[in-house]
């Protein structure tokens, strides 16, 4: 199993610690300053306002505190991390969300039925304007940061910013309309914005719960994967490829089909592989797991060395490098499709006429070849290329053919000797 390298990992943990961190301060400083506005001028939209933006700093301490435990090694009790402690933080700020969004919405309906009187009225403009602009940075940088380590803890954070944004744009509309005394103005302020709030946690509160519930990444990632496994050699195909978030990293496993005969080491190399591309074009991938399940080809290209040309009566030859020709049959799911005999180019050829051969053969996409008789390097080229050897069975091409279908040839474990 390959993982991200820890460096890895705890850069972009503590790349997200850092920015809750600085959304924390800075929520804590637009609350402050909202309370010490909304008592000096009486807005009372401003006051709920600041209601609000002690709630964002609920989340935004919730969200560090979030990723500092997800920070955590995994150990024997939880020996897959402490990764979803950033899911179960999300859907507390959720539920924040979800309570500052019926308190608005109640305080908006009071609302309608006062006239409220404000004082120093550039004093909580000029607070509004302030918390806009000061939201909307903020929540690019957070939306950035999220994106970039993958954490819907900070994208959640960063939603909130946004609504924070549209909300003092809202709030400087109503403290406007506050001061030329236009009647049900907060009121109506009050209840749009309680109404965007509860979008947002009801969002945030789905993402979260689809998190913990080992919910499928994005269709992009799912793309990314499928197309860095295709990318190894030797994999014939694969299923039942798995993905699921933890916190700000991605855990999958796949079921990988391989050519049966391929041994042990050669099918390491082939998962080690496949997670090594798999990580690389996902760099949230924690672990990836690769299952390998041998492989049946509905069509196979089977060659068998034969003395002449006489189609399926062709007669078979026990040596390999140096037979007449060669017979090649093409089968799908076991019935022939296709037959035509070749040549041996490399029959006279003074030396290595077996590897030559066996070049030739995989050049035509062969895929099993039956034989009485290979030398050790032609059997080794050949199996390197993944076509599978068998002693052949029969003295006919017929007979071959037959006893293959019915998975009745012995597939060779070694070369019969050392030269051809």
């Amino acid at each position: 199993m390959v993982n991200v390298a820890e460096d890895n990992k705890d850069k972009l943990l503590k790349k997200g610690e850092k920015a809750a961190g600085i959304a924390a301060v800075i929520a804590f400083l637009l609350t402050l300053l909202k309370v010490i506005a909304g008592l000096l001028t009486g807005s009372i939209v401003l006051l709920v306002d600041a209601l609000d933006g002690i709630l964002d700093l609920v989340s935004s301490l919730a969200s560090w505190f979030g990723l500092r435990i997800a920070q955590k090694k995994p150990d024997e009790k939880f020996p897959y991390g402490y990764y979803k402690a950033e899911s179960i933080v999300t859907l507390l700020i959720s539920a924040i969300i979800l309570y500052a969004a019926i308190e608005l919405l109640m305080t908006g309906y009071h609302r309608l039925f006062e006239l409220p009187v404000l004082e120093f009225p550039l004093l909580a403009v000029g607070v509004a304007l302030l918390s806009a602009i000061v939201s909307y940075f903020l929540a690019r940088y957070l939306a950035k940061v999220g994106k970039q380590i993958n954490s819907s803890l900070l994208i959640a954070t960063s939603r909130e910013r946004k609504k924070d944004v549209f909300s003092s744009f809202v709030v400087f509309g109503a403290i406007i309309s506050t001061y030329f005394r236009l009647p049900y103005a907060e009121g109506i302020v009050t209840i749009l914005l309680s109404l965007l709030i509860l979008v947002i946690g009801l969002k945030t509160a789905k993402d979260a719960v689809f998190a913990l519930m080992d919910v499928s990444p994005s269709k992009q990632i799912d793309r990314k994967v499928k197309k860095a496994i295709n990318s190894v050699p030797d994999v014939e195909g694969f299923d039942d490829l798995k993905l699921r978030k933890a916190g700000l990293f991605i855990f999958g496993e796949v079921k990988v089909k391989v050519k049966k005969f391929v041994d042990v080491q050669r099918a390491h190399l082939i998962a080690s592989k496949i997670e090594e591309k798999v990580c690389l074009a996902v760099p949230q991938v924690e672990s990836f797991s690769v299952h390998i399940e041998p492989y049946e080809p509905s069509i196979q290209k089977l060659v068998i060395p034969i003395k002449e040309d006489k189609g399926l009566n062709s007669e078979v030859m026990n040596h390999f490098g140096r037979t007449n020709y060669f017979l090649f049959v093409t089968l799908e799911k076991n019935k022939i499709k296709e037959v035509h005999a070749e040549k041996n180019p490399y029959k006279k050829k003074d030396v290595r006429a077996g590897l030559s051969t066996a070049h030739y053969l995989v050049k035509q996409k062969t895929t099993a070849l039956t034989t009485k008789k290979i030398g050790e390097i032609a059997f080794h080229t050949l199996r390197d290329h993944l076509v599978q050897i068998y002693e052949t069975k029969g003295t006919k091409a017929s007979e071959v053919i037959e006893n293959f279908a019915n998975k009745k040839l012995t597939p060779l474990a070694e070369p019969t000797h050392e030269k051809d």
